[in-house]
């Protein structure tokens, strides 16, 4: 009963799924196997419900589901741990999936995720019976040779593996890091000492880290592929709890932050509303519809200048409402583009 004690205080609310593996694992692990109220216990759920869950599991198993009837007249089930893991292993959907997962991450030049991904799907690959690899092998073959990767331009990721093992190590000791890196404006080399928080994928992989110098003492992204080293030092630091990994990314328009905040709106005309509407432009944006079938786009951030070049790729089917400093930056953009091709 102690491990079943200790499973329950770990187990919060489920989604329906995530309790049907839960319910599977622990009648599998169970030597004496569980009573319907000792499973409602451990997944926090009422007995009607757990009633359902144990019908799907028995259904979704097979009908392997083993009841032993004790003297007080109640029941405990047990799950054979071979049907447990014939029920919890990859299908061939979700093996195929994470094989094009990592070819997408590789075609983008994130090598060290799609490592990862790759060493995973041998790693599900392995508990599966050589049955069923050799039946699912040529669907999978098939499938991932049906679907392409789109090529969108954008900077080759060059990260060190190394660097970035060394940084996880850190945050997860919550230890201080020395860097050595080079500026990609200027070149020129610095050695910050920074307080890693964690990690920011985009065309770009970024740490975020608190720079810890007494004039600047913020949060601010320094370029992976720009760390050339990491020194873990021995000094602890405390994170700041009230930080938002999530809300600091929000602050720009893409990743670039320009030191001020603005609020955002754009009008799409009726005909390119249908696809802005589509669009995430902002984690935070809000749409209003228009009564002549266009939208509106607000949401509150920096980054005029990269706002103003992506806003080209919409023409003239988009209008900037506000700010005016955006109005500026879009016309200093196309006055740069002008002189680009000017002979």
């Amino acid at each position: 009963m102690d491990e079943l004690e200790n499973a329950s205080a770990k187990v919060d609310r489920y989604s329906p799924a995530e309790r049907l593996i839960q319910l599977g694992l622990a009648l599998s692990e169970s030597r004496g196997g569980l009573t319907l109220d000792e499973m409602a216990d451990l997944l926090a759920v009422s007995r009607r419900t757990v009633e359902r869950l144990r019908d799907s599991l028995d259904r979704m198993t097979g009908g392997t589901l083993i009841s032993v009837q004790l003297d007080n007249g109640r029941k405990r089930w047990k799950l054979p741990s071979a049907k447990f893991v014939a029920f919890a292993a990859p299908t061939l959907e979700e093996l195929t999936e994470l094989k094009l997962a990592a070819a997408r991450l590789r075609q983008q030049g994130a090598t060290r995720e799609a490592e990862n991904l790759e060493r995973l799907s041998l790693k599900l690959e392995a508990v599966l019976p050589r049955s069923t690899i050799r039946r699912y092998e040529p669907d999978i073959e098939a499938l991932l040779e049906a679907n392409g990767v789109l090529v969108r331009p954008g900077p080759k990721s060059n990260t060190d593996a190394a660097i970035v093992a060394s940084l996880r190590d850190a945050i997860l000791a919550g230890l201080q890091v020395r860097l050595t890196y080079r500026r990609r404006d200027t070149g020129r080399l610095s050695r910050p000492r920074v307080h890693p928080y964690g990690f920011l994928s985009g065309s770009r992989d970024y740490l975020i880290g608190l720079n810890t110098h007494p004039q600047v003492r913020e949060h601010r992204l320094y370029v992976i592929a720009n760390i050339e080293a990491v020194e873990l030092l021995n000094l602890s630091f405390e994170r700041d709890s009230t930080f938002d990994l999530q809300a600091f990314a929000s602050r720009s328009f893409g990743t670039f932050w320009d030191g001020e905040q603005f609020d955002i709106e754009w009008r799409f005309s009726p005909e390119a509303a249908a696809d802005a509407r589509r669009f995430r432009f902002h984690p935070c944006q809000s749409l209003v519809e228009q009564p002549d079938g266009g939208l509106v786009i607000k949401f509150r951030a920096s980054g005029l200048t990269e706002m103003a070049w992506h806003l080209f790729t919409w023409g003239d089917s988009v209008e900037i409402i506000q700010p005016d400093a955006l109005k500026e930056r879009y016309q200093e953009c196309i006055l740069a583009a002008i002189r680009a091709i000017e002979i």
